[in-house]
Parts: structure tokens; sequence; C-alpha cells
């Protein structure tokens, strides 16, 4: 009798399978998982490939490499992210409101949502270093890259546009997006669903920051800018 076969650290909650047809985004669900619960680096490429059900040598034709799964990743929460801010910015003139989506969006999808961002957080680093590999990683890697910095203009541009208006105090207005920004990314970096706080908390409280920070006078963070 053959014994069952031993599947791997991404198996556990792993999403239903698709047909074979559609096997790409079970690849990411599995290893955006697997990447969230024990690390990138930790995991292993082959217990992606037992968890969604074919061979490592089939794996290869949806990535190239672990390291392309990851910047896809990436790329997608990324320009997520970024589609969603740039919607919402241009459906309003209310800046409370487009400030308070932007940033719930993060958390909107849930612990699934949330592994996500965990991974885009735990990797940020990797987009400010160089890149040489195959074509296919190279490409996800320039737009993972690419969309982190849409993100940091779009948000730039928004703000100085609020302070021009005289909507929200004047102060450095990239600064001030990449502070409001980190708001809402940095939780990831601790976040987990074993977490005590409860993501709905998580989430209002990181609004509130931001629309302290926001409109808040920008002389009582930083004297003589405002």
């Amino acid at each position: 009798m053959t014994p069952p076969r031993t599947r791997g650290l991404a198996s556990h909650k792993a999403p239903a399978r698709p047909s074979p047809r559609s096997k790409r985004e079970l690849i990411l669900a599995t290893a955006t998982a697997d990447f969230a619960r024990i690390g990138y680096r930790a995991s292993r490429w082959s217990d992606v490939a037992d968890s969604v059900g074919i061979g490592s040598t089939a794996l290869y034709h949806y990535f190239v490499s672990k390291e392309h799964c990851l910047f896809t990743i990436m790329a997608e929460v990324l320009r997520d992210n970024r589609d969603y801010f740039e919607l919402i910015s241009r459906e309003t003139d209310e800046p409370r409101t487009v400030i308070t989506a932007a940033m719930r969006h993060p958390f909107e999808g849930g612990d699934a949502a949330a592994d996500r961002h965990r991974v885009v957080m735990a990797e940020m680093h990797a987009l400010s270093l160089g890149h040489n590999g195959p074509e296919p990683e190279h490409e996800a890697y320039l737009n993972a890259r690419g969309y982190a910095h849409d993100i940091v203009h779009a948000w730039t541009r928004y703000l100085g546009a609020l302070m021009r208006a005289g909507k929200i105090p004047a102060q450095d207005p990239h600064l001030l997006a990449r502070a409001v920004i980190g708001l809402s990314a940095y939780p990831f970096a601790w976040y987990g669903q074993t977490t005590d706080v409860p993501l709905e908390h998580l989430r209002e409280t990181v609004v509130a920051h931001a629309l302290a920070v926001v409109f808040n006078s920008a002389g009582e963070f930083a004297p003589g800018i405002a």
C-alpha cells in the first residue's frame, strides 16, 4: 500500500484547488500564505509545488524562480494600492474621505490581504537593491519597483495640491506622503493571524493617526515649516 505523500509547509490552510488551467492564482495564494507564515527565505519552492499538486518542474512553467513569484506578489499588491488611491482621489474632493478610504484599503481583504501586505513589508528592501535575474523575474521586479514609486508620487501630488488649496496645513508634501504611507504599511511588519489586536481595531487606529498627521499643524511636528 502506497503511503500518503507528506505535504509541504505551504499546505497549511491552502486555498481550494482550481482546474489545471488556472494554477497561477493558486500558486500565488499558496506562496503568499507560506511567505507570510514562515518568511520568504525560510520557505521552500518545492513545498509550494507539493501543496498546489504539481511537480517542481511544472512550477517553472508559471514562474522562473521563487524570487519571480515574490516580485509578482509584490507588484500585484502595490499596483492594487496605487490604482485604488488614484481612483478614490478622483471620485471625491473631500480629503478626509480619500485618506480614510486609502488607509483602510490594505485591511479590507481580511487575513488574506494582511498576508499579502506582510510579504510586501518584509521584502520591500529588495526593491532598493540591484537586480540581474532572468527576464520574467526582472520584469516583475521592475513592475513592483515602479508601482512603489508611483504610490509615493501620487500621494505627494495629492497632498501638495491640498496644501496649495489651503485644505491642509503646509509642510513638505513628500515627507508627509512618506509618513502617511508608512502608517498603513508598518503594522504589517508585526501583525499576524495570531496577533491579539483585532484587524478592524488596527485599521481604525491607522486611519485616526493618518488623519491627525495630515490635518494637524505642520509646526507641531517640525517648527518653522508651517
